[in-house]
């Protein structure tokens, strides 16, 4: 037999299954209930004296969840963690050996294999309750001063704002949400530990409603010259296995951004997973910073929302608006359908508000929410389509040609065709769903169709479908 080749051992007799068994110059641990310490009571040189890395308190990490991520990997504790003098360990001040004048004797002392001792210190956790203490309160509670002005606009804007307050998200669905993605994050980084989970879309920009999906992304480091959509499906579909162990039903949908879609029965929470597509992470920010600049912003985007899923136009799937585009509409409107404007560009809103004399303050548009939501069903029913793209980052209107020859690495001319909303990071078509003719033109009469009935009744329902 070749040295070093692997050894086939057979129990009861030769029968049954084998175990490969590699001979070892030194092998790392010990199979056996024994461990051989020299006359002198220190450490032979099979088991060193200090620690080893692993058991070293000042070498391990404090992870986020108390607990590390090394523990997981191995297989037993080393038997030389255990302090000497404990579990009839023979020590030097045995009287029957001697250091003078004898030759070294191996004596072989039982150790008990045991469990590492949990550390009872208080341990950081990630708890759902942060996002509480750190971000905006998401489900408004209190009517605003100035919902109502005495305009014949004052009935609409009371039922919008009533819609609004009972479709918004509750803080019951928010904190469910965040114990799911706790769970996820803490299952999927122990399965794979260099898998990064952020919360995005609606669920924390402010924009969500009770019905809203929860939006996920994956973060993966990607080596450089990597193509994004085969590295995205790769590792969905890598996560997509452990889904299918609790919703069989889970599906991925390999779309130009692959999304995974799953179902948490238990709270009754629809998930839809991205991988990689770390630009959600940013505009979410982004929409945060609007949703909190006026409080007129969060029921007009959420009234626009449910308009549009009661006129079924609002499912990216079936090549119509998508609800982030959908949002983008509604502060561009904000941003430049007003006099004056209601919301500034988008590279104004992280920047410091301006300094000016005591007392001086911007002008303020002191327009209600029915009288907001009509003129916005007029903004884009005049829009002009062809020309024009919406912009949130230049809080303008921008031309269709300078959005096709804009120099981003993710920007495709191809894009651009008849509905264009630009995405205010990589400077794509957000609204690139909507590319049939006929669709489009059935989201243009939607627009137009509500505002002539709204501003004849000004009333809710009239802007809902009539059946």
């Amino acid at each position: 037999m070749n040295e070093g080749a692997p050894v086939m051992f057979h129990a009861g007799g030769g029968y049954g299954p084998g175990v490969y068994v590699m001979p070892m110059e030194r092998p790392r641990q010990y199979g056996l209930e024994v461990v051989p310490t020299n006359v002198t009571g220190t450490a032979s040189p099979s088991t060193p004296s200090t620690p080893r890395r692993w058991q070293r308190r000042d070498r391990q990490k404090d992870t986020a969840f108390g607990y590390d991520s090394d523990d997981s990997s191995l297989s037993s504790n080393a038997s030389s963690s255990n302090k000497s003098g404990e579990k009839g360990e023979c020590t030097s001040s045995n009287p029957d050996h001697t250091a003078a004048g004898n030759t070294a004797q191996v004596l072989y002392n039982a150790r008990e294999w045991r469990g590492r001792r949990r550390d009872v210190r208080p341990q950081r956790r990630l708890a759902p309750e942060r996002f509480f203490k750190a971000t905006y309160p998401f489900q408004v509670k209190f009517t605003p001063d100035d919902l109502l002005n005495g305009s014949k606009y004052d009935t609409l804007s009371q039922e919008i704002w009533d819609k609004f307050v009972k479709s918004q998200q509750t803080e019951e669905t928010f904190r469910k949400k965040m114990n799911l993605w706790r769970y996820l994050y803490v299952t999927i980084k122990t399965i794979f530990p260099r898998y990064g989970l952020y919360v995005v879309g609606s669920t924390m920009s402010g924009f969500g409603l009770e019905s809203s999906d929860m939006d996920l992304c994956l973060h993966v480091r990607a080596h450089q010259h990597v193509e994004p959509r085969p590295h995205a499906l790769l590792h969905l579909n890598y996560i997509l296995g452990y889904i299918r162990s609790f919703d069989p039903g889970a599906e991925l949908i390999q779309a130009k951004v692959p999304i995974l879609k799953f179902r948490d029965v238990r709270n009754g929470l629809q998930v839809d997973l991205n991988c990689n597509n770390v630009v959600g992470i940013r505009n979410t920010d982004l929409l945060h910073c609007f949703s909190r600049m006026d409080w007129r912003v969060r029921p007009l985007v959420a009234l626009a929302k449910l308009w549009a899923r009661a006129h079924a136009i609002n499912d990216a799937r079936q090549r119509t608006l998508s609800s982030y585009a959908l949002t983008l509409m509604v502060i561009h409107f904000l941003q430049c359908g007003t006099s004056p404007p209601i919301l500034p560009r988008a590279c104004d809103v992280l920047r410091a508000p301006p300094r000016g004399p005591p007392g001086a303050s911007p002008p303020h548009s002191r327009a209600t929410l029915g009288e907001l939501f009509l003129n916005m069903l007029r903004y884009y029913a005049t829009f002009p389509y062809s020309r024009m793209a919406v912009s949130v980052r230049a809080g303008a209107r921008v031309c269709v040609s300078e959005c096709r020859a804009a120099r981003a690495c993710k920007n495709d001319p191809h894009q651009w065709k008849l509905l264009c909303v630009e995405e205010p990071f990589d400077l794509t078509n957000a609204a690139r769903s909507v590319y049939d003719p006929d669709t489009f033109e059935r989201i243009v009469s939607t627009f137009r169709d509500s505002y002539r009935r709204l501003s004849a009744g000004l009333r809710l329902g009239d802007a809902w479908p009539q059946r």
